[in-house]
């Protein structure tokens, strides 16, 4: 079984201090390297930052699907990560997405992961997910319950929705009832002909996005939101990682790489 561990590194030219999720990245790629036998593809603005890495036969370093995107929307353009998705070549079986700033905490157990993902086919599963208990409609339900207020034209979390942001932005989308909206730090996904149809979906929510004002966005956090309403309309079947799964047989740290602490 071969397998992909893809990310995203864009930095934010506007934002002091932003390159160091370059060297999040590039501590992501060195324990691809030595802990698992897998590839791993960095998607970025800054081709330049990761020269040191870049003649490793392992890793590809991606900067062809910025094009007119922003990387800067609010505090971050995380939608970007529809490029981690984008033109995977078919030897991969399944793609893990991680966020850069994550890491592989111990040597991987190549044998136990490719007998998860099997079973997981055999069982008409093509998505793995943290998280996937937060769903569309539930969010919905909790954001048509919040109460507006006519003096500002915000609504009040009541009760407190994870997502209330995404219905205002995007209205409400019947739709799209059935989606599951699962953790957006950690994605595994069967590389067939669904990927790309999602990576699309999930590109058409970014130029979206980036039509608000940059300065005072109405959402820029959340990224779950579209990223799993994407996986939904390209109909992938979405089943429950677990945390325990995570970390005792991915072996997967959340900010594992983030040495310093810092989130720009």
């Amino acid at each position: 079984m071969k397998i992909l561990v893809s990310t995203i590194s864009y930095v934010n030219n506007t934002k002091t201090g932003s390159e160091i999720y370059t060297t999040f990245a590039k501590r992501l790629a060195k324990d691809v390297l030595t802990k698992t036998p897998y590839d791993v593809f960095i998607n970025t603005n800054r081709k330049d930052l990761f020269e040191e890495i870049n003649d490793n036969e392992r890793v590809t370093i991606r900067d062809e699907f910025i094009k007119d995107h922003s990387t800067h929307v609010g505090a971050f353009n995380q939608l970007l990560k529809f490029s981690a998705f984008s033109e995977i070549p078919s030897k991969y079986d399944w793609v893990i997405y991680l966020d850069c700033d994550a890491g592989f905490t111990e040597q991987v157990n190549v044998e136990s992961i490719e007998k998860y993902l099997v079973e997981a086919e055999n069982n008409n599963i093509d998505m793995v997910a943290l998280r996937t208990n937060a769903t569309y409609e539930d969010s919905l339900n909790q954001y048509m319950e919040s109460t507006f207020n006519e003096t500002d034209f915000t609504y009040t979390k009541k009760p407190s929705a994870l997502f209330n942001n995404k219905y205002i932005f995007y209205g409400v989308k019947p739709e799209w009832i059935g989606a599951k909206l699962p953790s957006e730090h950690i994605l595994i996904a069967k590389n067939n002909n669904k990927l790309n149809k999602m990576a699309q979906e999930f590109e058409n929510f970014c130029y979206k996005f980036e039509t608000q004002d940059k300065a005072h966005p109405v959402t820029f956090d959340m990224e779950a939101f579209e990223i799993g309403v994407s996986a939904f309309l390209a109909g992938y079947n979405m089943q429950e990682l677990g945390w325990g799964t995570q970390v005792e047989l991915f072996k997967v740290g959340f900010n594992y790489n983030n040495f310093e602490k810092i989130k720009v």
